[in-house]
Protein backbone atom coordinates (compact mmCIF):
# COMPACT_ATOMS: atom_id res chain seq x y z
CA UNK A 1 0.00 0.00 0.00
CA UNK A 2 1.28 3.40 -0.07
CA UNK A 3 0.06 5.13 2.53
CA UNK A 4 -0.85 4.73 6.26
CA UNK A 5 -3.55 6.89 6.73
CA UNK A 6 -7.09 6.07 6.46
CA UNK A 7 -8.75 6.16 3.03
CA UNK A 8 -12.73 5.74 2.35
CA UNK A 9 -13.62 2.81 -0.32
CA UNK A 10 -17.29 3.76 -1.69
CA UNK A 11 -19.71 1.07 -2.64
CA UNK A 12 -22.77 2.23 -4.23
CA UNK A 13 -24.07 -0.54 -4.78
CA UNK A 14 -23.88 -3.91 -2.33
CA UNK A 15 -25.57 -6.47 -4.39
CA UNK A 16 -23.76 -5.57 -7.40
CA UNK A 17 -20.46 -5.21 -5.60
CA UNK A 18 -21.07 -8.99 -4.18
CA UNK A 19 -21.71 -10.34 -7.75
CA UNK A 20 -17.76 -8.77 -8.85
CA UNK A 21 -16.33 -10.46 -5.61
CA UNK A 22 -18.21 -14.00 -6.72
CA UNK A 23 -16.75 -14.11 -9.97
CA UNK A 24 -13.38 -13.63 -9.17
CA UNK A 25 -13.92 -16.11 -6.24
CA UNK A 26 -14.90 -18.59 -8.92
CA UNK A 27 -11.65 -18.67 -10.58
CA UNK A 28 -9.30 -17.79 -7.31
CA UNK A 29 -9.44 -17.69 -3.81
CA UNK A 30 -7.52 -14.56 -3.58
CA UNK A 31 -6.84 -11.31 -5.60
CA UNK A 32 -5.36 -8.11 -5.88
CA UNK A 33 -7.72 -5.33 -5.92
CA UNK A 34 -6.79 -2.26 -7.57
CA UNK A 35 -8.51 0.86 -6.53
CA UNK A 36 -8.65 3.98 -9.18
CA UNK A 37 -10.70 6.62 -9.16
CA UNK A 38 -13.62 5.83 -11.23
CA UNK A 39 -13.16 1.88 -10.69
CA UNK A 40 -12.06 -1.13 -8.18
CA UNK A 41 -10.56 -4.38 -11.11
CA UNK A 42 -8.79 -7.51 -10.10
CA UNK A 43 -7.17 -9.88 -12.91
CA UNK A 44 -7.13 -13.52 -11.69
CA UNK A 45 -6.18 -16.55 -13.37
CA UNK A 46 -7.13 -20.35 -12.63
CA UNK A 47 -4.66 -22.60 -11.29
CA UNK A 48 -3.37 -24.01 -14.38
CA UNK A 49 -4.11 -20.83 -16.09
CA UNK A 50 -5.91 -21.73 -19.18
CA UNK A 51 -8.67 -19.35 -17.99
CA UNK A 52 -8.53 -15.71 -16.67
CA UNK A 53 -10.69 -13.39 -15.44
CA UNK A 54 -10.43 -9.19 -16.10
CA UNK A 55 -13.20 -8.12 -13.56
CA UNK A 56 -13.74 -3.86 -12.76
CA UNK A 57 -16.30 -2.58 -10.51
CA UNK A 58 -17.37 1.09 -12.10
CA UNK A 59 -17.69 3.47 -8.71
CA UNK A 60 -16.17 6.42 -7.13
CA UNK A 61 -13.21 5.86 -5.00
CA UNK A 62 -11.16 9.42 -3.32
CA UNK A 63 -8.07 7.32 -3.74
CA UNK A 64 -5.72 4.64 -5.73
CA UNK A 65 -3.99 1.80 -4.90
CA UNK A 66 -3.91 -2.14 -4.71
CA UNK A 67 -5.04 -4.00 -2.08
CA UNK A 68 -4.27 -8.07 -1.04
CA UNK A 69 -7.33 -10.03 -0.82
CA UNK A 70 -6.52 -13.41 1.14
CA UNK A 71 -10.05 -15.00 0.66
CA UNK A 72 -12.87 -13.68 -1.31
CA UNK A 73 -15.81 -15.32 0.01
CA UNK A 74 -14.40 -14.88 3.99
CA UNK A 75 -15.11 -11.19 2.65
CA UNK A 76 -18.08 -11.99 0.65
CA UNK A 77 -19.93 -13.23 3.55
CA UNK A 78 -19.37 -10.38 6.12
CA UNK A 79 -20.48 -7.83 3.46
CA UNK A 80 -23.67 -9.98 2.61
CA UNK A 81 -24.35 -9.53 6.62
CA UNK A 82 -24.93 -5.58 5.99
CA UNK A 83 -28.39 -4.45 4.88
CA UNK A 84 -27.86 -1.76 2.97
CA UNK A 85 -27.23 -0.70 -0.65
CA UNK A 86 -24.59 1.99 -0.33
CA UNK A 87 -21.60 1.11 1.76
CA UNK A 88 -18.54 2.94 2.91
CA UNK A 89 -15.22 0.64 3.91
CA UNK A 90 -12.34 2.44 5.94
CA UNK A 91 -8.85 1.31 3.93
CA UNK A 92 -5.91 1.13 6.88
CA UNK A 93 -2.47 -0.20 5.89
CA UNK A 94 -3.01 -3.78 6.60
CA UNK A 95 -7.01 -4.07 6.97
CA UNK A 96 -10.48 -3.53 6.09
CA UNK A 97 -13.11 -1.87 8.57
CA UNK A 98 -16.42 -1.48 8.19
CA UNK A 99 -18.85 -0.08 10.78
CA UNK A 100 -22.70 1.01 10.73
CA UNK A 101 -25.83 0.28 10.55
CA UNK A 102 -25.60 -1.97 13.80
CA UNK A 103 -22.57 -4.01 12.24
CA UNK A 104 -18.72 -3.76 12.97
CA UNK A 105 -15.90 -5.81 11.18
CA UNK A 106 -12.04 -6.18 10.46
CA UNK A 107 -11.24 -8.11 7.49
CA UNK A 108 -6.74 -8.03 6.96
CA UNK A 109 -5.34 -7.81 4.43
CA UNK A 110 -1.95 -9.53 2.66
CA UNK A 111 0.74 -7.38 2.95
CA UNK A 112 2.03 -6.22 -0.52
CA UNK A 113 3.81 -8.03 -2.53
CA UNK A 114 2.36 -10.80 -1.24
CA UNK A 115 -0.24 -12.32 -4.20
CA UNK A 116 0.84 -11.55 -7.95
CA UNK A 117 -0.79 -11.08 -11.15
CA UNK A 118 -0.97 -13.76 -14.12
CA UNK A 119 1.09 -12.68 -16.59
CA UNK A 120 -0.46 -11.31 -19.59
CA UNK A 121 -0.80 -8.73 -21.88
CA UNK A 122 -4.56 -7.29 -21.80
CA UNK A 123 -4.06 -4.80 -24.49
CA UNK A 124 -2.16 -7.38 -26.25
CA UNK A 125 -5.21 -9.85 -26.15
CA UNK A 126 -7.33 -6.85 -27.04
CA UNK A 127 -5.36 -5.90 -30.25
CA UNK A 128 -5.82 -9.24 -31.97
CA UNK A 129 -8.07 -9.83 -34.69
CA UNK A 130 -11.38 -11.90 -33.93
CA UNK A 131 -11.92 -13.39 -36.82
CA UNK A 132 -15.57 -15.28 -35.09
CA UNK A 133 -18.03 -13.49 -33.26
CA UNK A 134 -21.60 -14.57 -31.52
CA UNK A 135 -23.95 -14.55 -28.56
CA UNK A 136 -23.81 -17.23 -25.72
CA UNK A 137 -27.73 -17.15 -23.98
CA UNK A 138 -28.19 -18.32 -20.36
CA UNK A 139 -30.72 -20.21 -22.23
CA UNK A 140 -28.23 -22.05 -24.24
CA UNK A 141 -25.79 -22.62 -21.40
CA UNK A 142 -28.26 -23.93 -19.75
CA UNK A 143 -29.12 -26.41 -22.06
CA UNK A 144 -25.51 -27.42 -22.41
CA UNK A 145 -25.15 -27.16 -18.33
CA UNK A 146 -28.29 -30.05 -18.74
CA UNK A 147 -26.50 -31.80 -21.67
CA UNK A 148 -23.49 -32.38 -19.79
CA UNK A 149 -24.95 -34.68 -17.20
CA UNK A 150 -25.75 -37.33 -20.40
CA UNK A 151 -22.22 -36.54 -21.52
CA UNK A 152 -20.41 -36.59 -18.37
CA UNK A 153 -17.29 -38.61 -19.70
CA UNK A 154 -15.65 -35.60 -21.76
CA UNK A 155 -14.49 -32.29 -20.05
CA UNK A 156 -14.07 -30.60 -24.08
CA UNK A 157 -16.79 -28.57 -25.66
CA UNK A 158 -16.82 -28.04 -29.29
CA UNK A 159 -17.65 -24.94 -31.12
CA UNK A 160 -18.09 -25.57 -34.60
CA UNK A 161 -20.26 -24.62 -37.62
CA UNK A 162 -22.36 -27.41 -40.04
CA UNK A 163 -24.62 -26.54 -42.56
CA UNK A 164 -25.48 -22.37 -41.31
CA UNK A 165 -25.57 -23.03 -37.77
CA UNK A 166 -23.39 -22.03 -35.03
CA UNK A 167 -22.85 -25.68 -32.69
CA UNK A 168 -21.86 -26.60 -29.71
CA UNK A 169 -20.78 -30.48 -28.52
CA UNK A 170 -19.73 -32.32 -25.57
CA UNK A 171 -17.33 -34.89 -26.46
CA UNK A 172 -13.87 -36.10 -26.81
CA UNK A 173 -12.54 -36.47 -30.50
CA UNK A 174 -9.27 -37.49 -29.41
CA UNK A 175 -10.82 -40.38 -27.57
CA UNK A 176 -12.95 -43.74 -29.13
CA UNK A 177 -16.31 -44.47 -27.91
CA UNK A 178 -17.02 -41.43 -26.04
CA UNK A 179 -20.31 -40.24 -25.59
CA UNK A 180 -21.41 -37.14 -27.24
CA UNK A 181 -24.25 -34.14 -26.93
CA UNK A 182 -24.92 -31.54 -29.79
CA UNK A 183 -26.91 -28.48 -29.21
CA UNK A 184 -27.51 -25.40 -32.64
CA UNK A 185 -26.70 -22.44 -30.93
CA UNK A 186 -27.51 -19.94 -33.29
CA UNK A 187 -27.56 -19.23 -37.11
CA UNK A 188 -24.27 -18.23 -38.02
CA UNK A 189 -23.04 -16.39 -41.32
CA UNK A 190 -19.36 -17.17 -40.40
CA UNK A 191 -17.27 -20.43 -40.87
CA UNK A 192 -16.03 -22.07 -37.76
CA UNK A 193 -13.85 -25.24 -37.63
CA UNK A 194 -14.34 -27.21 -34.15
CA UNK A 195 -12.64 -25.79 -31.52
CA UNK A 196 -12.31 -27.15 -28.04
CA UNK A 197 -12.55 -25.22 -24.66
CA UNK A 198 -12.15 -26.85 -21.67
CA UNK A 199 -15.83 -27.09 -20.29
CA UNK A 200 -14.68 -27.55 -16.68
CA UNK A 201 -13.85 -23.41 -17.36
CA UNK A 202 -17.23 -23.03 -18.92
CA UNK A 203 -18.72 -23.80 -15.95
CA UNK A 204 -16.68 -21.50 -13.89
CA UNK A 205 -17.98 -18.64 -16.39
CA UNK A 206 -19.79 -15.64 -14.16
CA UNK A 207 -23.07 -14.82 -16.92
CA UNK A 208 -24.44 -11.67 -15.40
CA UNK A 209 -25.73 -9.86 -18.34
CA UNK A 210 -27.92 -13.48 -19.12
CA UNK A 211 -25.61 -13.44 -22.34
CA UNK A 212 -21.90 -13.85 -23.40
CA UNK A 213 -20.72 -11.82 -26.53
CA UNK A 214 -17.82 -14.17 -27.37
CA UNK A 215 -15.00 -13.32 -29.43
CA UNK A 216 -12.76 -16.05 -31.31
CA UNK A 217 -9.15 -15.60 -32.78
CA UNK A 218 -8.96 -19.10 -34.47
CA UNK A 219 -4.92 -18.40 -35.41
CA UNK A 220 -3.85 -18.14 -31.70
CA UNK A 221 -7.00 -20.45 -30.49
CA UNK A 222 -7.72 -17.48 -27.92
CA UNK A 223 -11.48 -17.28 -27.09
CA UNK A 224 -12.94 -13.75 -25.13
CA UNK A 225 -16.07 -13.90 -23.29
CA UNK A 226 -17.55 -10.73 -22.36
CA UNK A 227 -20.32 -10.00 -19.42
CA UNK A 228 -21.87 -6.79 -17.97
CA UNK A 229 -24.45 -5.64 -16.37
CA UNK A 230 -24.82 -1.74 -14.70
CA UNK A 231 -21.13 -1.19 -13.51
CA UNK A 232 -19.90 -4.33 -13.19
CA UNK A 233 -18.10 -5.74 -17.00
CA UNK A 234 -16.45 -8.75 -16.81
CA UNK A 235 -13.70 -10.29 -19.24
CA UNK A 236 -13.15 -14.12 -19.35
CA UNK A 237 -9.81 -14.83 -21.53
CA UNK A 238 -9.44 -18.87 -22.04
CA UNK A 239 -6.78 -20.54 -24.52
CA UNK A 240 -8.39 -23.39 -26.82
CA UNK A 241 -7.56 -27.49 -26.22
CA UNK A 242 -5.89 -29.77 -28.82
CA UNK A 243 -8.36 -31.63 -30.67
Amino acid sequence: MVSQQKRKLQVRNRDEFLKFLDALSKINESCILRIKKDSISSLVASIDNTLILHAQYDTECDFEDTINIPDIKKLSRVIDTINSKELTFDINSNNIEYSGHGIKFKYHLFDEGFLTEPSINLDKINSFDYDVSFNLTKQVLTQVFKGSTFASNTNKIYFYTESGNLMAELTDRARHNTDNFTLSVDKASFDLKPIPINFDNIRLLTNIGNVFDVNINTQYGVAIFNSSLNNIRLKYVLSSLTQ
